[in-house]
Order: structure tokens, then C-alpha cells, then sequence
């Protein structure tokens, strides 16, 4: 039976099931944009539309807190509200979703995005080390000379073509693998010739797929043995198992790690993890360390090209401090939020604006009342109400990217705009971005128990490739160029040129150096 007819036949059993299962089952009472297919619900029309379109329309017309339909008519509450979110995220109750965690699994291992309690509390505790503030100094020289590297490239590129366009994501993607595999594993894997690089851009710049593909992926949610049919994440992440597993095997199998620059290896063997989750470890941080950090730095230019006057202003912070001071900003001087304010300014604009994921989602684990800032009207009474009440099984989605991150409740009527003095000025934050109570009032990494690991390194990194970049080049648009952001390769946000999406993910700049 071929694959095409085998996913009909299971979306048939998939839709009966889970249309017997919900219809038993008490629907939020919460109004919500009609579905436009039994099937797909609005999880084809979402993954189809650019970043920033949809989900900005629905909150419009129906406010922070509303009603979606997935696949097979399952119910999904779109949650935009802090207090909401709040309680959400903080809480015991609600947990990742079970098909995503069974895809991780599968594809992955066992590792911390698919446990659960005391499993993922342990396996936290052991990954906390290699990301604490400590570690993240020890190794911080590493992202400078990777950083230095990347700039002697660009020079090169420069000696030929002083006004050069070309994709700015290339370089950055692989400085952030080596970032991450240099000072976690000690292994260069662009210099080893690895095929882990290659296959992780394979893997995360590959197209969404097409209708087929979302009906297998929604199936896994209800027959987690339909995710070991052929696919195209299935047949990328099987490679790069196999590409990482010999460096994993290698820390396993000899227990003793040596050098600074192999954090992770080093607190993986100190507490006798197993063969098998120091490989799902090993994936695990690599996959989500290296191409989240890029894509942040990228979309970053992206916006001092956009914002000549912004970049000005940081590059005459970065050089004012050097000639001041007589020496470039060492890993103190950038960590800190005083010393170069309008860098950390930058960089806090680019993380809220510019948030890697779409979205949070949580499974509820048994019934609730979720307590709401913005009151709601039930749907079937029109009585306003401050809570939803929720039953087991019900999905949860807490939009970042073009949802609480940017929301004009919480941050004013310029929530949208990349305006880095925001942060500066004393009144420039208004009152109710304290009703966001993760750190910093920005909810990129997450929140309550399953915040980011990585917060620290990312941000430690962003801001060395950020200043050593903006001292030496300046970046212009391209004339003529405009992109979209797309949830691309089933992983994080990629920009794609408008009318030419067939190309893949790419973001080209006007690259010279800076006067």
C-alpha cells in the first residue's frame, strides 16, 4: 500500500476517532474565526500564511483570546493574554504537546524537549552546567575568534566588490554551529568536514510540505507509528543520528572528557548519562543552538539595514567606547546592560521583535479554570467573563512572534516597530509590560519550568558577533528586494524573498565596509 493512500486511509480513522472523542468532550466556550476545512482545520492555512498576517487579523476581531481548530477538528485556544499566559506557563498543569514530544522522541532520542517531571528535572539539572553564567565566560574567547573569523571572510569578499550583496545567513549559520559544537562537544564540525552542517541546513531550511505531509505530521499526534513512515525529517534526522552518534559513542564509551571547550561532554560523563541520552543530548543542543541564535543575528542586520539611523548610533556607541577606553569591548563590557547601553538596547528590541518561534503550546493535563486579564464573552451565552475553563487534552498556543511579543495592549501602539530606545528611556516601557512576568517582559525563551537552557549563551553570543560586526561593515538593503517569514522546515521562523519562495530561505544585504 503506498504512503499516499496508507495517510488517506489513516486520516479517515483519524478524523472518525477524534470526532467521536470531542464531540463528547466540552469545547472551550471561547469564539474563534470558522474553519475553513474538516480536515486541516486552520493548520494549513496557518502554516501557508507569512509571520505577522493571521493571528494579528484573528486577535483584531476577536481579542486576545480565542478558538482555532487543528487537524481532525481538535480544539486549540490561542491565548494572547498575560495573565493567561502567566498561569499557563508557570503551571504543573500543562505540558508539551504529546505528538510533538513523540516526534522528538523518535527522531531525536530521549532527551529534555520530550520528558517530563522528574525525568526532565534531572536531565535540566545536568545541562544547567555547560549554560551557567560561569561556563559561558570560560568559553566566551571562542566566540570571539569565530567572530573575528567571519569578519576576515567578509573583508575577502570585500577586496573584490566593495558594495557586495550577498546572503548574510550562510556565514552566520555556520559561525553559530561552530559556536555551539566548538564549546559543547570541542569538535570544529566545519573544519572536520562534518555532514552534520549540511545536514542541518537541509533539515531546517527544507519547504513545509505539502498536504500530505501536514496529515502525516497531524497523525502523529493520535499514532505516534505513523511518524516511522518515510518522510523528509524522518530521512534528515536518521543521517544526522548517525552523523552525531560517533561523537556521542566516543564521550560514552571513554568517560573521560578533556579541555574547557566540551562543556556539554564534560557534564554528561561527570553524571553517568547514558549512551543513548547523551546522543538525544548532543542533537538536541545542537539543533536547537545553533540555527536560533543565527537566525536572530540575521534578522537583526536585517533591521539596521532597514534603520540606518539605528545602526549609527550603535556603531558610534561601539567606537566611541574604544576610543575611550583604548582596547575593544571585552565578554564584561558586552554582558552587562551599563557600559554599552545602546548594544543592550539592540539587543532587547531584537529579541522581542524577533522571536525564533511562532509560538508556546501546552497540552492541559487535567481539567482547569485559567484566569484571564482581558475578560472574554462566551460563546454560546455572550456573558463576560474573566477565565475559560479548559478540560484535559485541550491544546493550548501562546503566539510570541506575532503575538504578546509585539501586542499593542501590552507595549503600546508602536508595539510592532524595532525602536531600540524603548529600553532607555525610564517612561519608554508602559505599565502593563509587567504583566508579562518572564524576564525581561519578553517570552522568546519561554517561561516557568521549561525556560530556555541556552538564554545566557545565546545572548552572550549574539552580542560579540553583533559589535565586531557593526564596527567593521555597514548593511543596506537590497533595492528592489522584499522579504516574507515564514515558519519554514517544521523549526523556526526564515525569511524568504517575496515572488521568489521557490528559492528557499535566504536574506541577502548590501554589505560594505563601515566608514
Amino acid at each position: 500500500m503506498d504512503t499516499v493512500l496508507l495517510a488517506i486511509l489513516l486520516g479517515l480513522s483519524g478524523w472518525i476517532i477524534s470526532y467521536l472523542w470531542s464531540s463528547s468532550r466540552a469545547i472551550p466556550d471561547v469564539d474563534g474565526p470558522p474553519s475553513p476545512s474538516v480536515i486541516f482545520g486552520h493548520s494549513s492555512q496557518v502554516a501557508k500564511a507569512p509571520v505577522g498576517t493571521l493571528y494579528k487579523r484573528w486577535q483584531e476581531l476577536y481579542g486576545p483570546t480565542f478558538l482555532l481548530k487543528g487537524r481532525f477538528r481538535q480544539s486549540r485556544l490561542i491565548i494572547n493574554d498575560p495573565k493567561g499566559l502567566n498561569y499557563v506557563l508557570q503551571g504543573r498543569n500543562f505540558e508539551r504537546n504529546p505528538g510533538k514530544k513523540a516526534a522528538l522522541e523518535l527522531f531525536f532520542g530521549r532527551g529534555v524537549f520530550s520528558a517530563e517531571g522528574d525525568e526532565h528535572r534531572k536531565m535540566r539539572k545536568t545541562l544547567n552546567r555547560p549554560f551557567s553564567n560561569q561556563s559561558i565566560q570560560e568559553i566566551s574567547h571562542v566566540f570571539f575568534d569565530l567572530t573575528n573569523r567571519l569578519v576576515r571572510t567578509w573583508e575577502e569578499k570585500l577586496e573584490s566588490n566593495p558594495n557586495a550583496t550577498f546572503d548574510v545567513t550562510i556565514d552566520v549559520n555556520r559561525l553559530a554551529l561552530d559556536a555551539i559544537t566548538m564549546t559543547m562537544l570541542s569538535h570544529d564540525l566545519n573544519a572536520e568536514n562534518s555532514d552534520v552542517g549540511p545536514l542541518l541546513a537541509r533539515m531546517m531550511h527544507s519547504p513545509p510540505g505539502g498536504g500530505i505531509e501536514l496529515l502525516l505530521r497531524g497523525l502523529g499526534a493520535l499514532f505516534p507509528a505513523v511518524l516511522k513512515m518515510p518522510s523528509s525529517m524522518k530521512s534528515y534526522t536518521d543521517n544526522l543520528r548517525s552523523a552525531l552518534g560517533a561523537i556521542a559513542r566516543d564521550a560514552w564509551s571513554g568517560r573521560e572528557v578533556t579541555g574547557t571547550h566540551a562543556k556539554l561532554l564534560h557534564a554528561l560523563a561527570e553524571d553517568n548519562v547514558s549512551e543513548d541520552e547523551t546522543i538525544a543530548q548532543i542533537i538536541t543542543v545542537i539543533f536547537a543552538g545553533s540555527e536560533t541564535t543565527a537566525n536572530v543575528i540575521t534578522e537583526c542586520l536585517w533591521e539596521l539595514a532597514k534603520n540606518q539611523s539605528i545602526q549609527k548610533k550603535l556603531r558610534t556607541e561601539l567606537l566611541d567606547f574604544e576610543a575611550t577606553s583604548g582596547r575593544k569591548p571585552t565578554y564584561e563590557d558586552l554582558n552587562g546592560s551599563t557600559t554599552l547601553p545602546y548594544l543592550d538596547a539592540v539587543t532587547r528590541e531584537t529579541l522581542r521583535t524577533k522571536a525564533v518561534l511562532r509560538s508556546v503550546t501546552r497540552v492541559v493535563v487535567q481539567d482547569d479554570v485559567i484566569p484571564l486579564y482581558n475578560p472574554i464573552k462566551r460563546k454560546s451565552t455572550g456573558v463576560e467573563v474573566y477565565e475559560v475553563v479548559v478540560k484535559a487534552g485541550t491544546t493550548l498556543e501562546i503566539p510570541l512572534r506575532d503575538g504578546i511579543n509585539v501586542s499593542k495592549a501590552i507595549w503600546g501602539e508602536d508595539a510592532a516597530s524595532f525602536r531600540p530606545e524603548r529600553w532607555l528611556d525610564p517612561t519608554g516601557l508602559p505599565e502593563t509590560v509587567k504583566l508579562v512576568r518572564a524576564q525581561g517582559h519578553v517570552l522568546s525563551f519561554g517561561d516557568g519550568p521549561k525556560v530556555c537552557l541556552g538564554r545566557s549563551f545565546a545572548i552572550a553570543e549574539f552580542k560579540i558577533v553583533l559589535s565586531h560586526i557593526i564596527r567593521s561593515f555597514s548593511f543596506e538593503e537590497v533595492v528592489g528586494v522584499q522579504f516574507d517569514f515564514y515558519h519554514v522546515g517544521q523549526t523556526t521562523i526564515k525569511p524568504v524573498i517575496r515572488g521568489r519562495e521557490d528559492e528557499g530561505t535566504q536574506l541577502p544585504l548590501k554589505v560594505s565596509l563601515a566608514s
